[in-house]
């Protein structure tokens, strides 16, 4: 062979590859609708389905009129509506960084079994200060850290939440104690 031929080879070579994708490009589009726009064709046909028919007339008289309550009587009044949680990750699941410690002061996450002063460099950099931001992660912040971190299923084993949770209200862990009492090397100041 010498090598016009495989030059030629090449070229026809890559020449379908590039035909193939662009066929393979065209058929996905044509037959594989993206899944959003099934579940809202399919939403928008039960809401049709569930509307209400015509009304029909009243075949009841309507009652008469009462007299009016007293002025001195007050509705009661509506309740606040709730406060919805501020997220703490978004659709990823990656954390949403707070730009600095609350009040300038963080917490001492070290205090977590399997935070050592590496982690919670980490941790800070990624705008996680304190112990009640590791007790609101769901499980897919969980992922996201563990992936970040490159400690697969680290958090779950080690239970950083409910650790997190417990110093966030307060309480002690027997592993906060040790660190307390600097009986954990990597957790000495």
């Amino acid at each position: 062979m010498n090598i016009a031929h495989i030059i030629e080879t090449g070229l026809i070579i890559l020449a379908a590859f590039l035909v193939g994708a662009i066929v393979g490009y065209v058929i996905r589009c044509m037959f594989f609708r993206p899944q959003k726009s099934a579940v809202t064709a399919k939403t928008s046909a039960n809401i049709a389905a569930k509307a209400p028919a015509t009304p029909k007339p009243a075949s009841k008289p309507e009652p008469a009129p009462q007299a009016q309550k007293p002025a001195a009587e007050k509705p009661a009044p509506k309740p606040a509506p709730a406060k919805k949680a501020t997220p703490n990750a978004d659709a990823d699941g990656k954390p949403i960084p707070l730009s600095g410690p609350r009040d300038g002061k963080k917490d001492d996450l070290k205090r977590i079994k399997g935070i050592g002063p590496k982690i919670e460099t980490t941790l800070n950099e990624l705008g996680i200060y304190h112990f009640d931001q590791i007790a609101g992660w769901s499980s897919k912040t969980v992922g996201w850290i563990n992936s970040f971190l490159s400690f697969k299923g680290r958090i779950q084993r080690e239970k950083w939440i409910s650790q997190a949770k417990a110093l966030a209200s307060g309480k002690e862990t027997k592993f906060s104690k040790r660190v307390d009492s600097g009986k954990v090397p990597s957790s000495k100041k």
